[in-house]
């Protein structure tokens, strides 16, 4: 899960205009942004006011599913309190299993790829 989440943090700083807060020592603690009750693993805000709402989590294939619905309940709220001061939230829900079997729900993050420019960079 850390190794992830710090490459994950470690990539998405590089997107222009933008402002990273990660829950990993180097980074502004999202914690800035949502206050204590929530702790997404990553928050990306954009220069047009969006805002993504990145939680990474890893577990058993078995569990993906449970593990989506879960996380998806968990921030329901946080994202409903954002919404008040960004443009646009977006909830990526990235669960994948510690084999590497991505859940379905995993799109959002390659649509978000995408949407930030990043997806360029990692064609083959």
């Amino acid at each position: 899960h850390n190794s992830i989440l710090n490459f994950l943090a470690n990539t998405l700083q590089s997107v222009n205009g933008s402002a990273l807060y990660a829950d990993v020592p180097g980074f502004k603690n999202p914690s800035i942004i949502t206050g204590d009750t929530y702790r997404p693993d990553l928050l990306l805000s954009l220069s047009n006011g969006s805002l993504y709402v990145i939680e990474l989590t890893v577990g058993y294939e078995t569990n993906l599913k449970n593990n989506v619905n879960r996380k998806k309940a968990k921030y329901k709220e946080l994202v409903k309190q954002l919404d008040e001061n960004f443009n646009e939230v977006n909830f990526i829900n990235l669960s994948m299993s510690s084999l590497g079997i991505f859940a379905q729900e995993c799109s959002t993050f390659l649509e978000m790829l995408g949407n930030v420019g990043l997806d360029k960079n990692y064609q083959t």
